[in-house]
């Protein structure tokens, strides 16, 4: 098959720079040949669209060159083939396989153009027409089935009664496991690494960090020509897409998974009808399950998800007004999408993954914003878990066993014991299982261990915990298939909802779990009766469960309890599912503390190349794209090639920036106004002096700048004590004289109020000629601000680096990676860990860079404060942009000068961002 050559001119959205016009030519050659490529483009030089034309443009001259290639194959059958002197077996053998080719062709052929008269099917309807009567018809059937599955429950118990054996209550009847056969364990068909081709149109993956990145991504989409026709679905967690208030309402992402679950189910419940003197009469069923899950609606809005391309927002939206789910709506489309747009832990996690229907085979990975990409998947596939949520699956599994084991059948009671086992071996390693007499023989006192920390391979674990023995693979097959989790969680959510815990720090879990099953259940029943009279007694409107909540809260932290929400199996599972990897590419940190909630068991992951692996060899091509990708080599040698790629296949691709060199001013300001020298080490930058002297330079830079000031520190620590100084030493009052302070948030949620108040302020003092002008932003390397945020024009005409972010060298976590990379991983000569560890800096450095330079219109300064800065190292750490152009003054009036001659030029030319 002839190869297709990139086009000499893509269909972008204006007139593209010249690296925006190499970029696609590169990336369209990388995709074509099926090569993995590193593509590095600073932020602000339009990467996200040339990802887009580049792919794009690619992704439709191949479709149709690949149909043409189809279409000639088979006429090619069709001719009468001249055996050549081939003797009768090799003709006839090749006639066979020429018959069986041309099958195969005709195969594809027919689903390719299945799914375009689909799609062109569904594109002459100028909106998704509903039958209200075949939907009602729809509604009524579910209801009838649901009507009938509690018919023949009542039927069964009915008869069990007769025959007096001992019955459950319907609503229990659910959390019964079913039948468990290990013997089909295998029979689930091939690993989704072995699975074919699915046949149809080729995908493109493209995976970002953020659900605000993605949205960015096809908000660019909807700018282009490709917004018209391709077919892009968005796919997000329920936390994102879900429309039920019964679900969106819940605190985390668990709880809502599993309530969403119970819904599709269509359990029916029970209301309690009032009488006119407050008692409760008789109880009635009703229907409950989720009104957006009806199959019908789900695909008529699957089918609008095609039609037109949209975002997260877009999609929630279009959900509510069609009444229909968008989280399932979106998976569903996959079958027939282009493009797909997703979350980095969707495709980086294998089980979210295949749980999605996601088949990677001979499709294209680009992953944007990929700088951290051997981090992100190191953390997302870590697990961590407390002594607490051990305990807490430990308590809920005992008391699901203690009352249903009678009902269970044998292979459930096997594994279900199994789990137990596993947690209890662990709780007892954290020292959550022992006990010994106080010294008047009464009552067992729990003995306050001795604070430690390990780091033990994978087998050390296995072996310490006498697990070794266990076959895990099956243990989590069977948590998956069984449902236990969920299980578990649907009944702790039937008796009360949670679990207390306290008297598992007492009382070894193996030989006295919490008290008995009656007990257990009496406790939360008594609870339910006197929570439910306290609601009858007092009005509803006089009750305030945020202040109730906390109080209850802060009286279980006293008394050493903690509530265990949602289901903590999940996270054992989790847990489970690490230990079955390679031992070489994890390690298991155990940590003691001299209270419950501060021990815990970790998974460290230390080769991601390990969870790479399937993208590398199942991809036809992997693109990694980011504004700062260096260095290059540890993308090539600890990503690429560890996963199996080959060496000819990895191909780099760099560029500089799109803003002349006039338009940036980065400065190395090794010494302060009063000649002392700025050293941010750990050891002297809370250092009075050393605070009192970045106070008079950001006062300094306050004068001199217009609008937005950006300034970096190295972490929420030091930024809290910054503060302090600043407003102990009166530096606060005298920043606030020049541009209004703000420092960044610790929450989230106060992110967005901080950034628009500091983006109204720069507005609004825009026009002043004396006095306030602009804002000042303090924020944490790697925090918030750092990714993510633009600080374009106004908002960011400087950013200033405090010191060199470097993480903590006596954490066992960064100690044990090191050793690792110094082991198996080889850097020219240099040990491979130190190189890790300066890298670690340098990204976040580079990274809190590029927030400001946006456009090729923009212009800003760069101010490195720290000495360290101006060591020829640093310097070629920096990205080639700013290195080249990077003046490292000895003197801060020199600096000083520098900065304000130039923000007087750009006065003067009057450069209008």
């Amino acid at each position: 098959m002839s190869q297709l050559q990139p086009p000499e001119e893509f269909p972008f959205p204006f007139p593209p720079y010249n690296i925006q016009t190499d970029f696609m030519r590169k990336l369209f050659s990388v995709l074509e040949e099926g090569q993995l490529g590193i593509f590095e483009s600073p932020t602000g030089t339009g990467k996200s669209l040339s990802l887009i034309c580049g792919a794009l443009t690619w992704l439709k001259q191949h479709a149709d060159h690949h149909k043409a290639e189809l279409i000639r194959k088979i006429e090619e059958s069709k001719s009468t083939q001249d055996d050549d002197g081939l003797d009768w077996f090799t003709a006839a053998t090749k006639r066979i396989e020429g018959k069986e080719e041309a099958r195969r062709c005709q195969e594809e052929l027919l689903l390719l153009e299945k799914q375009e008269e689909r799609i062109n099917a569904l594109r002459k309807r100028t909106k998704v027409v509903k039958n209200p009567k075949i939907q009602n018809l729809n509604n009524e059937f579910d209801e009838l089935f649901r009507d009938l599955h509690h018919v023949q429950e009542d039927l069964r118990r009915e008869l069990n009664a007769i025959n007096g054996e001992d019955v459950l209550p319907s609503e229990e009847q659910t959390l019964l496991l079913d039948d468990y056969n290990s013997d089909d364990e295998e029979g689930d068909g091939k690993r989704e690494g072995e699975k074919e081709q699915d046949k149809g149109c080729l995908k493109i993956f493209y995976c970002s960090r953020t659900h605000s990145q993605l949205s960015q991504f096809v908000r660019e989409v909807q700018k282009t020509v490709f917004g018209e026709e391709a077919r892009v679905v968005s796919l997000a967690s329920r936390q994102n897409l879900c429309v039920n208030e019964a679900v969106n309402k819940l605190s985390n992402i668990s709880l809502m998974n599993d309530r969403c679950l119970e819904l599709r189910k269509g359990k029916k419940g029970k209301t309690t009808k009032q009488t006119d003197d407050g008692t409760s009469s008789k109880k009635k069923r009703t229907s409950s399950g989720c009104p957006y899950y009806q199959h019908t609606a789900v695909e008529e809005l699957a089918d609008q998800v095609l039609l037109e391309v949209q975002d997260i927002e877009q999609l929630v939206g279009l959900g509510k007004k069609m009444k229909s789910c968008p989280y399932y709506a979106a998976r569903s489309a996959i079958r027939d999408a282009q493009v797909v747009v997703l979350p980095y832990n969707t495709l980086l996690h294998r089980p979210t993954r295949e749980s999605y229907g996601i088949n990677l085979y001979n499709n294209v990975v680009v992953v944007d914003e990929a700088h951290n990409l051997l981090e992100t998947i190191s953390n997302i596939h870590s697990v961590f878990v407390s002594l607490r949520q051990l305990q807490g699956a430990y308590a809920q599994l005992s008391q699901y066993l203690q009352r249903y084991s009678k009902r269970l059948s044998p292979r459930n009671l096997l594994y279900l014991k199994q789990i137990l086992f596993f947690m209890h071996a662990i709780i007892k390693m954290l020292g959550g299982g022992s006990k010994r007499v106080g010294a008047s023989g009464a009552s067992p006192v729990t003995p306050i261990p001795t604070p430690s920390s390990r780091m033990l391979p994978v087998y050390s674990f296995l072996a310490e915990t006498l697990t070794d023995n266990l076959n895990l693979f099956k243990l989590v097959q069977y948590i998956e298939k069984s449902k236990i989790a969920h299980k578990l969680h649907s009944f702790t959510q039937h008796f009360e909802g949670s679990v207390k815990i306290n008297s598992l720090s007492h009382k070894s879990p193996v030989t006295s779990p919490t008290s008995s099953t009656s007990s257990f259940l009496a406790k939360l029943s008594a609870s339910k009766q006197a929570s439910a009279k306290q609601t009858q007694a007092k009005p509803k409107e006089n009750i305030k469960p945020e202040v109730t909540k906390k109080t209850e809260e802060q009286q279980q932290e006293e008394e050493g309890e903690e509530v265990v929400m949602g289901s903590p199996l999940m996270q054992v599972t989790e847990l489970l599912r690490a230990l079955q990897h390679a031992t070489a590419d994890g390690r298991i940190l155990v940590t003691v503390g001299s209270q419950p909630r501060h021990s815990s068991v970790k998974y460290l992951l230390l080769n991601p190349a390990s969870h790479f692996q399937d993208i590398v060899t199942q991809c036809r091509s992997v693109v990694v794209a980011g504004g700062t990708m260096q260095p290059i080599s540890e993308f090539k040698n600890q990503l690429f090639l560890s996963a199996g790629g080959e060496e000819s296949r990895v191909q780099h691709f760099s560029c500089g920036h799109v803003v002349p060199a006039k338009q940036l001013l980065p400065v190395v300001l090794p010494q302060g106004p009063t000649g002392l020298t700025l050293d941010f080490t750990y050891q002297h930058r809370t250092d009075p002096k050393v605070l009192d002297e970045l106070g008079r330079v950001l006062v300094n830079v306050c004068t001199v700048v217009p609008g937005g000031v950006v300034c970096f520190l190295p972490s929420y620590d030091y930024e809290h004590k910054v503060r302090a100084h600043f407003t102990s030493s009166g530096v606060l009052t005298r920043l606030s004289a020049k541009k209004k302070v703000f420092w960044e948030p610790k929450k989230a949620n106060q992110l967005d109020a901080v950034l628009n108040d500091y983006a109204k302020t720069i507005k609004l003092t825009a026009s002043n000629t004396s006095g306030m002008s602009g804002s000042l932003l303090l924020s944490v390397v790697g925090g918030k601000m750092s990714e993510g945020i633009n600080f374009s024009d106004e908002l960011g005409r400087c950013v200033v680096m405090v010191g060199l972010p470097y993480p903590n060298t006596h954490s066992p976590e960064l100690k044990e990676k090191m050793l690792y990379l110094n082991k198996n991983v080889g850097q020219d000569g240099k040990t491979a860990g130190s190189v890790f560890y300066e890298n670690l800096c340098f990204k976040a450095v580079n990274q809190s860079i590029g927030r400001a330079i946006r456009h090729k219109q923009d212009y800003a300064s760069i101010l490195l404060l720290d000495h360290r800065y101006s060591r020829p190292t640093s310097i070629q750490a920096l990205p080639g942009w700013i290195s080249k152009h990077l003046r490292v003054t000895t003197k801060f009036p020199e600096a000083f000068g520098l900065l304000r001659k130039f923000f007087v030029e750009k006065r003067a030319e009057g450069t209008v961002s």
